[in-house]
């Protein structure tokens, strides 16, 4: 019933309306007198505004959605614009726009209410306006902005009009990234014999032969005796170029823990932000994701593959419960030999000792985060071993990424 009239309650105000006029138009035939056609004759406006109301076409409101970004980082402020243009100037007594906003968004930002972009106008004869609003400290995520809503009616609500209007506007929030400065990826030294702090190089003792400059190769490569000689650019070909592999594993399964995900959050800007300073050091970088289904991006060194990853890490999200270390191996056998691989989680788990001992046995070097709200006992424990093992971890606890620095501690490698 109620959803009934709710549908029809132009239509049911229209006839009330009407009924009001005739009772007063029957009150002033039998009564007469001034003050009855007086009554009479001030209802007729009220009648007249309110059918007016009732046909005036909403489809004549357009708005336009203007996004001050549709790429952004986390904790940016995202300002919305909404402009109002119509072509018939009638006197609207009130007007109500509603900006729908992203369920999402409504949940990850605890101090942004749906009542915040909503604006009640009293136009008069304007043909247009502009409002504006803005979202502080947009969270990490992926935003669709699909409706907006306008709602209008008479002075005394007898009649509520209300249309909505389709425009989606997809907003993309990257997260935070601090490329820590002291801080960069281990490296396997010639041979593999040892773990190297270096910044990845090429072991320029042991050139093979002499090749074409190809875009990306660094000047001190270039042969210039070669190309004089060929007058083309030719550069040095290394027999043994040292591994600058890196592949960096974000756990995104669900840890119990840390039920408000403020832990997860911060482990994906992490990711972000190791990501984004191996990319400096000319490493390619790799990136696998562990969830509900295990996702994998290929290994590259190009300025495309931060933002491929960017825009990955934008949208992911805890999920499942599944044991990471079983998701791995699957994804073992794409890991090249001698490689570097970063590992962050917000917990951890016997298997994890397993997991890591087998890809040591492989050639490869691990450094571990483990990213936590604050220190644990069973944390610092399971990372004493992951020490003992040879592994380089660090145990995050804030957002100050610039305090970390090189792991210590060797790491053999076989």
């Amino acid at each position: 019933m109620m959803a009934m009239f709710r549908r029809h309650r132009t239509l049911f105000g229209v006839v009330w309306v009407l009924i009001l006029f005739c009772i007063a138009f029957a009150y002033a035939m039998f009564q007469g007198g001034f003050v009855s056609w007086f009554v009479f004759f001030g209802f007729v406006p009220i009648l007249v505004y309110t059918l007016i109301v009732a046909l005036y076409p909403l489809g004549d409101i357009r708005i336009e959605r203007v996004m001050s970004k549709h790429e952004l980082y986390a904790d940016e402020p995202l300002e919305v614009t909404l402009k109002m243009t119509r072509r018939v100037p009638f006197p609207l007594f009130y007007l109500i726009i509603e900006d729908h906003q992203p369920h999402n968004i409504l949940k990850k930002h605890q101090n942004w209410k749906r009542e915040n972009a909503k604006k009640l106008l009293s136009l008069g004869f304007q043909l247009g306006t502009t409002l504006t609003y803005t979202i502080e400290g947009m969270p990490r995520g992926e935003y669709v902005f699909k409706k907006l809503s306008i709602r209008t009616g008479d002075i005394f609500g007898f009649i509520q009009r209300q249309k909505e209007i389709e425009i989606e506007d997809t907003v993309l929030v990257y997260p935070k990234m601090t490329p820590p400065e002291s801080w960069s990826p281990l490296d396997l030294a010639y041979g593999g014999q040892r773990r190297s702090r270096k910044s990845f190089e090429h072991d320029v003792t042991s050139i093979a032969s002499i090749r074409e400059y190809i875009p990306g190769d660094r000047l001190s490569w270039l042969d210039w005796k070669s190309t004089a000689r060929t007058n083309h650019l030719m550069t040095k070909q290394f027999e043994f170029p040292l591994n600058n592999d890196v592949i960096l594993i974000l756990d995104c399964t669900v840890n119990s823990a840390d039920r408000e995900g403020e832990a997860f959050e911060r482990s994906v800007a992490l990711a972000g932000s190791l990501m984004e300073k191996a990319l400096r050091t000319e490493s390619s970088v790799g990136f696998v994701t562990v969830g509900k289904e295990t996702q994998w991006l290929e290994l590259e060194n190009q300025p495309y593959q931060k933002w491929k990853i960017l825009n990955h890490l934008a949208r992911i999200h805890q999920e499942s419960s599944a044991e990471v270390s079983v998701a791995i191996n699957k994804y073992i056998q794409h890991l090249s030999h001698h490689s570097t691989v970063i590992f962050v989680t917000t917990k951890v788990s016997k298997h994890l000792l397993l997991l890591f001992n087998d890809l040591m046995t492989r050639g490869l070097a691990i450094e571990f985060f483990l990213v936590t709200q604050n220190d644990n006992r069973e944390g610092t424990r399971v990372l004493e071993q992951l020490h003992g093992m040879g592994v380089v971890t660090h145990h995050v606890t804030d957002d100050h990424f610039n305090r970390l620095t090189k792991g210590s501690g060797s790491l053999a490698t076989s």
